[in-house]
């Protein structure tokens, strides 16, 4: 194997790669990056067996082959070469690498390409493209809101559902949820649902701000595939059956809070100061065009707000876990949002005022006075 290629484009894939690396590795050969020829290049591969990446470099090949290196000790080398052409060259039978930029030379012992998990090849059966600006929206605003409880699993991850024209994500950890829906422009060749993992959505968010491309997205067998320009996410999804989340969603209100987005995550953030160490409550009350925010932790001190806003309907008294209401407004990009209440105990529902994409239902905390 000979293989010549830019530090920089290399490092870019090293480090992309290595995401889907888990520090706890069952098995050596899971640390190590598969780096494998192809036609115009070299394909950079890791897994942790739930998440599988794939990067491209473009290069030119001398002499094909395969290795797997390990992963923290290439990324170490390549982030230190110097920004000039790297050559990769592997003795055929060998799973020894001798990696040389400049005047700088390594070599690295790694592991036969043969005892790599082997990871779908191309596509798969595409089901539906998405504009990579929209797909990082959708993740952004929902997967916080997945659960932490791995003895609860399906909500561990975000919920795909892809259906014709309509696409949406939704999260859950038990006492909130988030839904983002979508018309897709080009429409759907079938259908999706599936439990993705959060590790595949945190790490999908990661490299979809730099493109601007379409994202594929395919389904095979107990995996989705995500193709993306020089990249693929492979990804095993969680088995179980995902909450009817619809029916939590308030259908009507019986007071309605119209207020500035940033605005309102000003306040909260500034009321959960004194939060912190009372289970982090931050209390609202809106009554004729004024919300009143207000924190009380004894032995702290106390903290209130007044935000002018538009009120519909009568007084409220309610009180939420102020980190879970700044989740939902500093993923919100709507300059204005509702903020719809049923009752004091009863969960309320923050949307957009502009849209109904979007949707955050949260429970309320039980306070006594």
């Amino acid at each position: 194997m000979h293989l010549r290629c830019s530090q920089e484009h290399l490092l870019r894939a090293v480090q992309t790669v290595g995401r889907a690396i888990s520090p706890r590795a069952s098995m050596p050969i899971l640390g190590n990056v598969l780096v494998e020829t192809t036609k115009n290049g070299a394909k950079l591969a890791a897994t942790d067996l739930e998440l599988g990446i794939e990067a491209h470099v473009a290069g030119t090949v001398q002499e094909g082959g395969a290795v797997t290196l390990p992963a923290r000790i290439l990324t170490d080398i390549v982030t230190n070469l110097p920004p000039s052409p790297v050559d990769f060259i592997v003795v055929e039978g060998e799973s020894k690498a001798a990696i040389t930029s400049e005047n700088v030379r390594f070599e690295i012992l790694g592991l036969p390409a043969t005892d790599f998990p082997l990871m779908p090849s191309g596509d798969g059966n595409v089901v539906v493209k998405l504009d990579a600006g929209l797909l990082r929206t959708m993740i952004r605003q929902t997967s916080f809101a997945v659960s932490t409880d791995e003895t609860r699993p399906f909500l561990t991850g975000v919920y795909l559902v892809v259906d014709g024209e309509q696409g949406h994500l939704a999260a859950t950890d038990g006492g909130r949820l988030a839904v983002r829906r979508a018309k897709l422009s080009g429409g759907a060749r079938g259908k999706i649902t599936a439990i993705v993992p959060s590790k595949t959505m945190a790490e999908l968010v990661r490299v979809l701000g730099s493109v601007e491309d379409e994202v594929s997205v395919a389904a095979h067998d107990n995996q989705l595939i995500f193709t993306l320009p020089g990249m693929r996410f492979v990804s095993r999804l969680i088995a179980g059956q995902f909450p009817n989340y619809e029916q939590v969603i308030p259908k009507e209100y019986k007071q309605r809070i119209t207020v500035g987005t940033e605005r309102l995550l000003r306040g909260v953030r500034r009321a959960s100061i004194t939060a912190r160490d009372s289970a982090n409550v931050v209390r609202l009350n809106a009554a004729e065009g004024t919300l009143t925010i207000t924190s009380n932790t004894p032995d702290v001190g106390k903290a209130q707000e007044d935000i002018e806003v538009r009120v519909e309907g009568d007084p409220i008294p309610v009180a939420f876990n102020a980190k879970f209401l700044m989740d939902a407004l500093s993923n919100i990009d709507a300059p204005d949002v509702h903020f719809d209440l049923t009752g004091p105990l009863s969960p309320g529902a923050l949307h957009p005022t502009d849209s109904a994409e979007y949707v955050y239902v949260l429970a309320p905390v039980r306070v006594y006075s």
